[in-house]
């Protein structure tokens, strides 16, 4: 039987969550015995390497390198420094949490810039997610001393939120053009490039602890290149804004992650409320969804004419 395209991008989207999830434990672990340069090179690289053969006969537009221009420095550069000089100044679990306000930028450029709409139902259903990710997040206890003792670090967390927002809508435009792989490995190829030079101009040693050093492949394969090839289907399938409401999900399984590798760490009756309605809520607005903007014009995961009549 053949699954439709729109659930497919549904369950790409879903199990690119779980994987986004366990994105802040494993950064924690790293980044306590890693320098965040070093690391910001090194899980561009690795991925970028794996990739390279995507590359053959691509062509891209010249009006699409000033998008392409945008997302490296934005989202391959400012982001992950921005990330990981926030986590070593934070806790994982503050990290979990705080990694989810990706999605609400995501969805608002998506909205202002992309011209994306959702249903009525879909709204509330969205209004559902949010609701259910900010109480998994704050426990409700406002003005906690805990959280504020690590203010700078979660506020950088939300900057470099911010930075993946504009990347992501950048590449929803770009994803029109080029194909999914293709699109990542430029991205990677940038931010692994921009990290060499930044670790050659600041005498940077790239020093990686053997122990640390499997840890932070599989932050590189699974975190960084599988995440992001289902993430970019899901922008391709059921549009920014439909994927930005669906990756909040990702606290859920982050939480559990994060209390597995750092069981000092504790989880509330009401931050298992909030997950509870976080699930609820995206059940909810899978039911209800409507098309998305790209199937409603009828669109196909093929790339459009600009990639050449040598594209897949």
């Amino acid at each position: 039987m053949r699954i439709p395209q729109r659930t497919r991008g549904y369950l790409a989207i879903v199990v690119a969550a779980v994987l986004f999830g366990v994105w802040p434990s494993l950064s924690k672990l790293v980044v306590n015995e890693v320098h965040p340069f070093v690391i910001s090179f090194l899980i561009q690289l690795i991925p970028a390497v794996a990739l390279l053969p995507s590359l053959r006969r691509l062509r891209v537009a010249r009006s699409d390198w000033k998008f392409l221009a945008l997302s490296g420095v934005i989202g391959t550069v400012a982001g992950p420094i921005t990330y990981f000089y926030g986590l070593e100044r934070t806790t994982a679990s503050n990290a979990v949490f705080l990694s989810n306000s990706e999605s609400l930028f995501t969805m608002l450029f998506a909205y202002a810039f992309l011209g994306e709409r959702a249903t009525r139902r879909e709204y509330v259903a969205l209004g559902g997610i949010a609701v259910g990710a900010f109480i998994v997040a704050t426990e409700l206890r406002f003005g906690d001393v805990q959280f504020l003792q690590f203010l700078i670090g979660n506020l950088m967390l939300i900057g470099a939120a911010v930075c993946w927002g504009v990347s992501n809508t950048t590449s929803t435009v770009l994803l029109r053009r080029i194909p999914i792989v293709a699109l990542l490995e430029i991205q990677l190829l940038f931010g692994a490039a921009s990290f060499a030079a930044i670790l050659v101009v600041s005498d940077t040693p790239i020093a990686v602890p053997i122990h640390i050093l499997p840890v932070l492949v599989l932050l590189a394969v699974s975190a960084v290149g599988v995440f992001s090839v289902l993430f970019f289907y899901a922008f391709r399938t059921i549009g920014a804004m439909r994927t930005g409401a669906v990756l909040p999900t990702s606290a859920l399984w982050g939480i559990l992650v994060a209390l597995y590798l750092f069981p000092n760490e504790t989880l509330s009756g009401i931050q298992i409320l909030g997950g509870a309605l976080m699930v609820a809520a995206l059940a909810v607005f899978y039911l209800f969804r409507g098309p998305s903007k790209m199937e409603a014009a009828g669109e196909t995961l093929k790339p459009d004419a600009s990639d050449g009549p040598d594209s897949p």
